[in-house]
């Protein structure tokens, strides 16, 4: 029986994988993986998991802040642009504004679970785009979304000049079912799926 299912699949596209199968797929820098740590909400958690990675040996490629922008003095977002820099290592922050902070309590309801993380309103966007402006003022160049209309704005907003053209942005798994067809044409860098398992801009 499911040797039948198999050639099913096979006929879809969608073939076994063997257990001495290598993928071929390389980052810029010829290497197979990437470690990303989440959760690193602000420079002294960045300090301590850079000396934690000393001190295993470890090399993280990547620190993203999930918290949200808003919640960082300018001082302390320099701080880990600086730390991150030195230690050769991307650095995601999270846009702050999202419907958990926002003044309804839909969000909380059943119905209103399905909104997540995203944007409420037109004010909220213009937040949200505010608060991706201060952060890259300061010298980052890293984003996590959690809004696929947000994604759609700074992207055009990126094609435009108005952003610079080095910017990343990082969806948040959440996003995965709704992009997955549309991620070339909502110029998204990468998608992530806690624990943070990411695909590079092809």
């Amino acid at each position: 029986m499911m040797d039948e299912t198999k050639k099913s699949l096979e006929k879809l596209g969608i073939n076994e994988i063997h257990d001495d199968y290598v993928s071929k797929k390389r980052f810029e820098d010829g290497g197979q993986y990437r470690f990303e740590v989440p959760g690193i909400q602000g420079p002294s958690a960045l300090e301590s998991l850079l000396e934690a990675s000393n001190d295993y040996d470890l090399t993280i490629h990547r620190a993203t802040q999930t918290k949200g922008i808003m919640f960082l003095l300018d001082d302390e977002i320099s701080k880990m642009v600086d730390l991150a820099q030195d230690a050769n290592m991307q650095l995601f922050l999270a846009v702050g504004p999202r419907a958990p902070y926002d003044t309804s309590a839909t969000v909380q309801t059943e119905e209103g679970k399905r909104i997540g993380y995203r944007l409420r309103g037109y004010n909220n966007l213009v937040y949200a785009i505010e608060d991706v402006k201060r952060a890259v003022d300061l010298g980052v160049r890293g984003i996590l979304l959690y809004d696929e209309g947000l994604l759609y704005a700074l992207s055009k907003m990126r094609d435009a000049g108005e952003l610079p053209k080095d910017l990343l942005f990082l969806l948040h798994k959440d996003l995965l079912l709704h992009l997955r067809r549309s991620s070339i044409r909502n110029g998204s860098s990468a998608w992530t799926v806690f624990l943070f398992f990411s695909w590079g801009r092809k």
